[in-house]
Protein backbone atom coordinates (compact mmCIF):
# COMPACT_ATOMS: atom_id res chain seq x y z
CA UNK A 1 0.00 0.00 0.00
CA UNK A 2 1.06 3.58 -0.57
CA UNK A 3 1.18 5.89 2.44
CA UNK A 4 -1.62 8.44 2.34
CA UNK A 5 0.52 11.44 3.22
CA UNK A 6 -2.19 13.89 2.15
CA UNK A 7 -4.75 12.34 4.47
CA UNK A 8 -6.21 14.48 7.27
CA UNK A 9 -5.58 11.48 9.52
CA UNK A 10 -1.91 11.23 8.60
CA UNK A 11 0.43 11.58 11.57
CA UNK A 12 -2.38 11.91 14.14
CA UNK A 13 -2.06 8.37 15.53
CA UNK A 14 1.64 7.60 16.06
CA UNK A 15 1.26 4.94 18.78
CA UNK A 16 -1.40 2.30 18.14
CA UNK A 17 -2.41 -0.96 19.81
CA UNK A 18 -4.19 -3.65 17.77
CA UNK A 19 -6.03 -6.43 19.61
CA UNK A 20 -7.51 -9.50 17.91
CA UNK A 21 -7.40 -13.26 18.35
CA UNK A 22 -7.65 -13.70 14.56
CA UNK A 23 -4.17 -13.41 13.03
CA UNK A 24 -5.36 -12.44 9.56
CA UNK A 25 -7.44 -9.59 11.06
CA UNK A 26 -4.50 -8.28 13.06
CA UNK A 27 -2.21 -8.33 10.01
CA UNK A 28 -4.80 -6.53 7.90
CA UNK A 29 -5.27 -3.82 10.54
CA UNK A 30 -1.49 -3.47 10.93
CA UNK A 31 -0.97 -2.98 7.20
CA UNK A 32 -3.80 -0.44 7.08
CA UNK A 33 -2.77 1.71 10.04
CA UNK A 34 0.84 1.82 8.77
CA UNK A 35 -0.39 3.65 5.66
CA UNK A 36 -1.32 6.61 7.87
CA UNK A 37 2.19 7.24 9.15
CA UNK A 38 1.91 5.31 12.42
CA UNK A 39 5.39 4.78 13.87
CA UNK A 40 4.76 2.24 16.63
CA UNK A 41 2.22 -0.59 16.67
CA UNK A 42 1.80 -3.27 19.34
CA UNK A 43 -0.20 -6.44 18.59
CA UNK A 44 -2.08 -8.45 21.24
CA UNK A 45 -4.44 -11.41 21.14
CA UNK A 46 -5.12 -11.22 24.89
CA UNK A 47 -7.21 -8.41 26.36
CA UNK A 48 -5.55 -8.77 29.76
CA UNK A 49 -2.04 -8.38 28.31
CA UNK A 50 -3.19 -5.36 26.29
CA UNK A 51 -4.63 -3.77 29.44
CA UNK A 52 -1.32 -4.29 31.28
CA UNK A 53 0.51 -2.63 28.41
CA UNK A 54 -1.90 0.32 28.26
CA UNK A 55 -1.51 0.95 31.99
CA UNK A 56 2.22 1.56 31.53
CA UNK A 57 2.39 3.17 28.07
CA UNK A 58 0.91 6.18 26.30
CA UNK A 59 -1.14 5.20 23.26
CA UNK A 60 -2.98 7.34 20.69
CA UNK A 61 -5.48 4.74 19.45
CA UNK A 62 -6.70 1.19 20.06
CA UNK A 63 -8.12 -0.98 17.27
CA UNK A 64 -10.08 -3.76 18.96
CA UNK A 65 -11.71 -6.84 17.41
CA UNK A 66 -14.96 -8.20 18.80
CA UNK A 67 -13.32 -11.45 19.93
CA UNK A 68 -10.11 -11.64 21.93
CA UNK A 69 -8.30 -14.64 23.38
CA UNK A 70 -9.63 -14.16 26.90
CA UNK A 71 -12.61 -11.80 26.64
CA UNK A 72 -14.91 -9.99 24.23
CA UNK A 73 -13.97 -6.66 22.69
CA UNK A 74 -16.83 -5.02 24.56
CA UNK A 75 -15.59 -6.36 27.90
CA UNK A 76 -12.13 -4.99 27.09
CA UNK A 77 -13.55 -1.54 26.29
CA UNK A 78 -15.59 -1.56 29.51
CA UNK A 79 -12.51 -2.35 31.61
CA UNK A 80 -10.44 0.35 29.91
CA UNK A 81 -13.06 3.06 30.28
CA UNK A 82 -13.80 2.15 33.90
CA UNK A 83 -10.20 2.02 35.07
CA UNK A 84 -8.55 4.68 32.93
CA UNK A 85 -11.07 7.51 33.27
CA UNK A 86 -8.28 10.01 33.84
CA UNK A 87 -6.69 9.10 30.52
CA UNK A 88 -9.35 9.09 27.77
CA UNK A 89 -8.32 6.47 25.22
CA UNK A 90 -9.91 6.30 21.74
CA UNK A 91 -11.08 2.75 20.99
CA UNK A 92 -12.40 1.79 17.55
CA UNK A 93 -14.14 -1.57 17.22
CA UNK A 94 -13.07 -3.32 13.99
CA UNK A 95 -15.26 -6.38 13.56
CA UNK A 96 -17.32 -8.78 11.48
CA UNK A 97 -20.18 -8.36 14.00
CA UNK A 98 -23.02 -6.31 12.48
CA UNK A 99 -25.86 -6.88 14.93
CA UNK A 100 -27.52 -3.70 16.18
CA UNK A 101 -27.34 -4.92 19.79
CA UNK A 102 -23.56 -5.32 19.56
CA UNK A 103 -23.19 -1.82 18.14
CA UNK A 104 -25.23 -0.37 21.01
CA UNK A 105 -23.19 -2.33 23.56
CA UNK A 106 -20.01 -0.97 21.95
CA UNK A 107 -21.31 2.58 22.32
CA UNK A 108 -22.17 1.94 25.96
CA UNK A 109 -18.69 0.51 26.53
CA UNK A 110 -17.14 3.77 25.30
CA UNK A 111 -15.96 2.94 21.76
CA UNK A 112 -15.68 6.02 19.55
CA UNK A 113 -15.84 4.19 16.22
CA UNK A 114 -17.18 1.01 14.62
CA UNK A 115 -15.70 -0.40 11.38
CA UNK A 116 -17.17 -3.48 9.73
CA UNK A 117 -14.91 -6.03 8.05
CA UNK A 118 -14.02 -6.26 5.23
CA UNK A 119 -13.32 -2.53 4.92
CA UNK A 120 -11.69 -0.35 2.28
CA UNK A 121 -8.78 1.98 2.95
CA UNK A 122 -11.08 4.94 2.30
CA UNK A 123 -13.61 3.71 4.87
CA UNK A 124 -10.88 3.24 7.46
CA UNK A 125 -9.52 6.73 6.78
CA UNK A 126 -12.96 8.26 7.11
CA UNK A 127 -13.43 6.82 10.59
CA UNK A 128 -9.99 7.92 11.71
CA UNK A 129 -10.93 11.47 10.71
CA UNK A 130 -14.31 11.20 12.46
CA UNK A 131 -12.62 9.90 15.60
CA UNK A 132 -10.24 12.86 15.52
CA UNK A 133 -13.12 15.32 15.10
CA UNK A 134 -15.07 13.70 17.91
CA UNK A 135 -12.09 13.85 20.24
CA UNK A 136 -12.00 17.66 19.96
CA UNK A 137 -15.77 18.34 19.93
CA UNK A 138 -17.13 20.83 20.92
CA UNK A 139 -14.03 23.04 21.35
CA UNK A 140 -15.72 26.46 21.21
CA UNK A 141 -18.33 25.52 23.80
CA UNK A 142 -15.61 24.08 26.07
CA UNK A 143 -13.73 27.38 25.89
CA UNK A 144 -16.93 29.28 26.73
CA UNK A 145 -17.53 26.95 29.67
CA UNK A 146 -14.05 27.53 31.08
CA UNK A 147 -14.42 31.29 30.70
CA UNK A 148 -17.77 31.22 32.52
CA UNK A 149 -16.18 29.23 35.36
CA UNK A 150 -13.42 31.82 35.55
CA UNK A 151 -16.09 34.53 35.91
CA UNK A 152 -17.47 32.73 38.96
CA UNK A 153 -14.01 32.54 40.51
CA UNK A 154 -13.57 36.29 39.92
CA UNK A 155 -16.95 37.02 41.48
CA UNK A 156 -18.55 38.21 38.21
CA UNK A 157 -21.69 36.25 39.00
CA UNK A 158 -24.16 38.06 36.71
CA UNK A 159 -21.88 37.72 33.68
CA UNK A 160 -21.26 34.08 34.55
CA UNK A 161 -25.00 33.36 34.78
CA UNK A 162 -25.55 34.91 31.36
CA UNK A 163 -22.72 32.84 29.86
CA UNK A 164 -23.94 29.57 31.40
CA UNK A 165 -27.52 30.21 30.28
CA UNK A 166 -26.30 30.76 26.72
CA UNK A 167 -24.49 27.40 26.81
CA UNK A 168 -27.59 25.64 28.14
CA UNK A 169 -29.66 27.13 25.31
CA UNK A 170 -27.79 24.72 22.97
CA UNK A 171 -29.47 21.72 24.63
CA UNK A 172 -31.60 20.91 21.59
CA UNK A 173 -28.33 20.06 19.81
CA UNK A 174 -27.91 16.99 22.02
CA UNK A 175 -31.38 15.70 21.09
CA UNK A 176 -30.64 16.37 17.42
CA UNK A 177 -27.49 14.24 17.49
CA UNK A 178 -29.24 11.52 19.49
CA UNK A 179 -32.04 11.36 16.89
CA UNK A 180 -29.46 11.24 14.11
CA UNK A 181 -27.76 8.33 15.85
CA UNK A 182 -31.06 6.41 15.97
CA UNK A 183 -31.63 7.04 12.26
CA UNK A 184 -28.14 5.82 11.39
CA UNK A 185 -28.72 2.65 13.43
CA UNK A 186 -31.88 1.89 11.46
CA UNK A 187 -29.87 2.38 8.27
CA UNK A 188 -27.06 0.10 9.62
CA UNK A 189 -24.61 3.01 9.36
CA UNK A 190 -22.94 2.06 12.60
CA UNK A 191 -19.88 4.29 12.45
CA UNK A 192 -21.98 7.40 11.89
CA UNK A 193 -24.38 6.26 14.63
CA UNK A 194 -21.57 6.09 17.17
CA UNK A 195 -20.25 9.52 16.21
CA UNK A 196 -23.73 11.02 16.58
CA UNK A 197 -24.37 9.38 19.95
CA UNK A 198 -20.96 10.44 21.24
CA UNK A 199 -21.59 14.04 20.21
CA UNK A 200 -24.88 13.95 22.11
CA UNK A 201 -23.06 12.66 25.19
CA UNK A 202 -20.32 15.29 24.96
CA UNK A 203 -22.89 18.08 24.67
CA UNK A 204 -24.73 16.72 27.70
CA UNK A 205 -21.43 16.56 29.61
CA UNK A 206 -21.15 20.26 28.93
CA UNK A 207 -24.70 20.84 30.20
CA UNK A 208 -23.95 19.10 33.50
CA UNK A 209 -20.95 21.37 33.98
CA UNK A 210 -22.96 24.41 32.93
CA UNK A 211 -25.74 23.62 35.43
CA UNK A 212 -23.15 23.14 38.18
CA UNK A 213 -21.57 26.46 37.20
CA UNK A 214 -24.94 28.19 37.35
CA UNK A 215 -25.47 26.73 40.82
CA UNK A 216 -22.11 28.09 41.99
CA UNK A 217 -22.86 31.51 40.52
CA UNK A 218 -26.22 31.71 42.29
CA UNK A 219 -24.61 30.55 45.52
CA UNK A 220 -22.20 33.45 45.14
CA UNK A 221 -25.23 35.75 44.86
CA UNK A 222 -26.66 34.18 48.06
CA UNK A 223 -29.64 32.76 46.12
CA UNK A 224 -29.88 29.31 47.71
CA UNK A 225 -33.14 28.35 45.98
CA UNK A 226 -31.56 28.83 42.55
CA UNK A 227 -28.41 27.10 43.82
CA UNK A 228 -30.39 23.98 44.79
CA UNK A 229 -32.42 24.09 41.58
CA UNK A 230 -29.39 23.96 39.32
CA UNK A 231 -27.52 21.43 41.46
CA UNK A 232 -30.53 19.15 40.93
CA UNK A 233 -30.38 19.81 37.19
CA UNK A 234 -26.70 18.86 37.11
CA UNK A 235 -27.41 15.70 39.13
CA UNK A 236 -30.21 14.71 36.74
CA UNK A 237 -27.91 15.00 33.71
CA UNK A 238 -25.22 12.90 35.40
CA UNK A 239 -27.84 10.31 36.40
CA UNK A 240 -29.08 10.05 32.81
CA UNK A 241 -25.58 9.06 31.77
CA UNK A 242 -25.11 6.63 34.65
CA UNK A 243 -22.38 8.61 36.40
CA UNK A 244 -22.78 7.35 39.95
CA UNK A 245 -19.93 9.21 41.66
CA UNK A 246 -20.75 12.61 40.13
CA UNK A 247 -24.45 12.17 40.94
CA UNK A 248 -23.66 11.05 44.49
CA UNK A 249 -21.42 14.06 45.13
CA UNK A 250 -24.11 16.51 44.00
CA UNK A 251 -26.88 14.63 45.82
CA UNK A 252 -24.97 14.81 49.11
CA UNK A 253 -24.49 18.55 48.63
CA UNK A 254 -28.22 19.06 47.95
CA UNK A 255 -29.13 17.06 51.07
CA UNK A 256 -27.32 19.65 53.19
CA UNK A 257 -30.02 22.15 52.25
CA UNK A 258 -33.02 19.93 51.48
CA UNK A 259 -33.29 16.70 53.46
CA UNK A 260 -36.23 15.26 51.49
CA UNK A 261 -34.89 15.94 47.98
CA UNK A 262 -35.75 13.15 45.47
CA UNK A 263 -33.04 10.67 44.59
CA UNK A 264 -32.11 11.57 40.96
CA UNK A 265 -31.59 7.93 39.93
CA UNK A 266 -34.99 6.99 41.35
CA UNK A 267 -36.61 9.84 39.42
CA UNK A 268 -34.86 8.63 36.26
CA UNK A 269 -36.08 5.10 36.92
CA UNK A 270 -39.68 6.26 37.30
CA UNK A 271 -39.48 8.11 33.98
CA UNK A 272 -37.91 5.13 32.18
CA UNK A 273 -40.52 2.76 33.63
CA UNK A 274 -43.33 4.99 32.36
CA UNK A 275 -41.71 4.94 28.91
CA UNK A 276 -41.72 1.14 28.96
CA UNK A 277 -37.93 0.79 29.35
CA UNK A 278 -38.09 -1.70 32.22
CA UNK A 279 -34.44 -2.93 32.09
CA UNK A 280 -33.25 0.70 32.03
CA UNK A 281 -35.54 1.54 34.94
CA UNK A 282 -34.25 -1.37 37.02
CA UNK A 283 -30.65 -0.33 36.40
CA UNK A 284 -31.50 3.23 37.48
CA UNK A 285 -33.21 1.96 40.65
CA UNK A 286 -30.16 -0.13 41.54
CA UNK A 287 -27.99 2.94 41.17
CA UNK A 288 -30.50 4.83 43.33
CA UNK A 289 -29.96 2.29 46.11
CA UNK A 290 -26.27 3.20 46.08
CA UNK A 291 -27.32 6.69 47.18
CA UNK A 292 -30.19 5.82 49.52
CA UNK A 293 -30.05 2.09 50.40
CA UNK A 294 -32.84 2.20 53.00
CA UNK A 295 -35.57 3.73 50.83
CA UNK A 296 -38.67 1.53 50.59
CA UNK A 297 -39.93 3.52 47.61
CA UNK A 298 -37.01 2.43 45.46
CA UNK A 299 -37.56 -1.23 46.31
CA UNK A 300 -41.26 -0.84 45.48
CA UNK A 301 -40.49 0.87 42.17
CA UNK A 302 -37.99 -1.85 41.26
CA UNK A 303 -40.50 -4.57 42.18
CA UNK A 304 -43.08 -2.90 39.97
CA UNK A 305 -40.75 -2.82 36.94
CA UNK A 306 -39.85 -6.49 37.52
CA UNK A 307 -43.56 -7.33 37.79
CA UNK A 308 -44.22 -5.84 34.36
CA UNK A 309 -41.28 -7.86 32.97
CA UNK A 310 -42.81 -11.06 34.35
CA UNK A 311 -39.96 -11.64 36.82
CA UNK A 312 -42.30 -12.38 39.71
CA UNK A 313 -39.81 -14.11 42.02
CA UNK A 314 -37.44 -11.14 42.11
CA UNK A 315 -40.37 -8.70 42.20
CA UNK A 316 -41.62 -10.51 45.30
CA UNK A 317 -38.23 -10.19 47.04
CA UNK A 318 -38.06 -6.46 46.39
CA UNK A 319 -41.64 -5.71 47.41
CA UNK A 320 -41.09 -7.66 50.63
CA UNK A 321 -37.99 -5.54 51.32
CA UNK A 322 -40.14 -2.46 50.82
CA UNK A 323 -42.81 -3.74 53.21
CA UNK A 324 -40.27 -4.72 55.86
CA UNK A 325 -39.05 -1.13 55.84
CA UNK A 326 -42.57 0.28 55.93
CA UNK A 327 -45.37 -2.17 56.82
CA UNK A 328 -47.94 0.61 56.27
CA UNK A 329 -46.97 0.95 52.61
CA UNK A 330 -50.39 0.36 51.01
CA UNK A 331 -49.30 0.37 47.38
CA UNK A 332 -46.53 -2.14 48.09
CA UNK A 333 -49.10 -4.36 49.84
CA UNK A 334 -51.35 -4.17 46.77
CA UNK A 335 -48.46 -5.29 44.58
CA UNK A 336 -47.65 -8.13 47.00
CA UNK A 337 -51.29 -9.26 46.84
CA UNK A 338 -51.20 -9.15 43.05
CA UNK A 339 -48.14 -11.42 43.03
CA UNK A 340 -49.18 -13.84 45.83
CA UNK A 341 -52.96 -13.60 45.94
CA UNK A 342 -52.97 -12.69 49.63
CA UNK A 343 -51.97 -9.71 51.80
CA UNK A 344 -48.51 -9.45 53.30
CA UNK A 345 -48.29 -10.28 57.01
CA UNK A 346 -45.33 -8.76 58.88
CA UNK A 347 -43.26 -10.93 61.18
CA UNK A 348 -44.15 -10.22 64.80
CA UNK A 349 -41.69 -8.00 66.60
CA UNK A 350 -40.21 -6.66 63.36
CA UNK A 351 -42.04 -3.47 62.59
CA UNK A 352 -40.58 -0.98 60.18
CA UNK A 353 -41.22 2.72 60.08
CA UNK A 354 -43.15 5.11 57.92
CA UNK A 355 -41.23 7.97 56.35
CA UNK A 356 -42.25 11.08 54.42
CA UNK A 357 -42.29 10.41 50.68
CA UNK A 358 -40.53 12.96 48.44
CA UNK A 359 -42.88 14.05 45.68
CA UNK A 360 -42.43 12.23 42.39
CA UNK A 361 -40.31 9.36 43.72
CA UNK A 362 -42.96 6.70 44.21
CA UNK A 363 -45.27 5.35 41.57
CA UNK A 364 -48.83 4.34 42.20
CA UNK A 365 -49.85 0.68 42.05
CA UNK A 366 -53.19 1.57 40.44
CA UNK A 367 -51.95 0.97 36.86
CA UNK A 368 -51.12 -2.67 37.60
CA UNK A 369 -54.53 -3.64 36.33
CA UNK A 370 -54.35 -5.16 32.84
Amino acid sequence: MVQKKNSKAFGRYQKVVIISDVEVHAKRDLATIKTFGTQKVELFSSGAKAIDYLCDNDVDLVLCDSTLKDMTGIKFAQIINKNMSGRPLPIIMVTLENRKEYVLDSIAAGCIGYILRPYSLETFEKYLILADQLDSYPEIEEMELQEAKAMVERGDFDDAIEAFEELISYQDEAQKYYDMGCQFLVQSKYGKAIVSFKKAVKINDLFAEAYKGLADAYKGKKDLEAYKKFLKKAAEVHAQFDRLEETKELFIEILKYEADTPNPFNTLGVNLRKQGDYPGAIHAYRQALELTPNDENIYFNMAKALYFMGQLEQASKDVIMSLKMNPEFREANKLYQRIHGKPWVPVKGKVGRARPIPEGTRESAKDLDP
